[in-house]
């Protein structure tokens, strides 16, 4: 393979093609976005890890990025060839729900104290609900569409969306996107109420009885009666009671909700491989050296118990878009 372009082939098993992509190297301190340079890269999922020739050849990218491989990285993928530039660009965790042990079995899993702690919470916002706590699916076509109104409202209020621009997406495409999921049954949406108003919200898509955590927010201004963990709860109990669902899949990344809530969690790497040019070489390095940085400065606020206090503060500074 080289480095010239040349019409794209079908991928082998295992590799899924997504599209071409603008791919944002985001140069980030925790959750604050510093700068964001894009990339020219043709997408991949990989269920497997894939060799360097089994990499269909490129048609109007600068290279390729490789999502999701399951460890280990199969080591003649990493080796290095004239013309291309090979980096692991990040390493995380997926945290997973095993659907298939029943909700009473996943309550078990908690410590007695932490599932004292879920029930009190759920306990709370039933009286602050009346008794009775008002909490919607939404997963036909037109349950989807009356869903967006209230979802957009609410994630415009949510730090991702504020702190991060990572809120539920406000584009036509992804509601025709949704629209289509939905017609396959292939999406569920929820939202929280209190009071009649949406306080928190989830957006998960299916795949193969894989329910992906894709999209969620709360409302900060009731973050004292836990809308987020109270809507996770009554979604989970529900998912367990479908057997045409067994896995619930958070996706990647390591937070505490997350790790609150799996069961376990298995290991994964994205790779990028670059067309070696002065241009990609030096995006790569800068990268790579600052997502080193970030990561030496999280671990020692993290040795002197302040990183949590820093992330809260940046997310109370967040600009509120109402």
């Amino acid at each position: 393979m080289t480095g010239h372009d040349r019409s794209a082939q079908p991928a082998p098993t295992g590799l899924h093609f997504i599209a071409n992509r603008n791919v944002p190297m985001n140069f980030q301190l925790g959750e604050w976005r510093v700068l964001s340079i894009p990339c020219p890269l043709a997408v991949f999922d990989c269920d497997r890890s894939p060799s360097f020739e089994e990499l269909p050849p490129l048609a109007g990218a600068e290279g390729y990025l490789l999502k999701g491989i399951p460890t280990p990285l199969d080591a003649q993928l990493m080796e290095k060839r004239p013309g291309w530039l090979h980096r692991v660009l990040r390493e995380y965790p997926r945290h997973l729900v095993d659907l298939s042990t029943g909700y009473e079995a996943y309550l078990g899993k908690f410590s007695g104290k932490t599932r004292s702690t879920l029930k009190r919470k759920l306990r709370k916002f039933l009286e602050l609900s009346g008794g009775t706590i008002d909490w919607r699916e939404y997963r036909t076509p037109a349950e989807i569409n009356a869903f967006f109104p209230l979802a957009y409202e609410l994630s415009s209020k949510t730090y991702q969306e504020r702190l991060l621009g990572a809120g539920l997406p406000d584009t036509a495409a992804f509601r025709e996107a949704a629209a289509e999921q939905a017609a396959r049954g292939a999406l569920c949406a929820c939202i929280l109420f209190l009071a009649g108003r949406p306080v928190s919200y989830l957006y998960l898509p299916i795949d193969g009885g894989r329910v992906i955590y894709a999209y969620l927010g709360y409302d900060p201004t009731v973050s004292e009666h836990s809308p987020g963990t109270v809507l996770q709860l009554l979604a989970m109990e529900r998912f367990f009671a479908d057997p045409a669902l067994t896995v619930f899949d958070f996706t990647e990344g390591a937070g505490q909700h997350k790790q609150l809530f799996a069961t376990h969690s298995e290991q994964f790497v994205d790779v990028i491989i670059l067309k070696r040019s002065w241009r990609m070489s030096a995006l790569s390095n800068a990268h790579q050296a600052f997502v080193r940085m970030e990561a030496g400065l999280s671990k020692s606020l993290e040795s002197l118990g302040l990183k949590r206090r820093l992330k809260m503060l940046l997310r109370s500074l967040a600009p509120s878009r109402e």
